[in-house]
């Protein structure tokens, strides 16, 4: 069984480098800050509905599908498992 589990998890592992995690963490100087960025993204994606302005903008938000994010308070570092995997290219010019 456990031999089992280690193989599973090598396997997945490996497929880290070919699919994208669908997350990122973004650290701000301070806990207001995050907190205004937090309320004025989410103020615009309330419910699912259109608000009456849109989030600013920059020119990577198209490609980044920006509409398509959810901002959240990350968990406590503590809660989370950091790994960094080894670098690879990446497909967008900004990264």
């Amino acid at each position: 069984m456990e031999a089992k589990l280690k193989e599973e998890y090598r396997k997945e592992k490996e497929k880290v480098h070919t699919k994208p995690l669908g997350m990122a963490f973004v650290t701000f100087q301070n806990e207001a800050m995050t907190a205004i960025i937090l309320k004025d993204f989410n103020a615009c994606q309330v419910q699912g509905c259109r608000c009456r302005q849109e989030p600013r903008s920059s020119q990577f938000s198209e490609v980044l599908h920006v509409h398509n994010w959810s901002v959240l308070y990350a968990p406590d570092p503590q809660n989370v498992r950091w790994y960094v995997p080894r670098p690879r290219p990446h497909p967008h010019p900004f990264a």
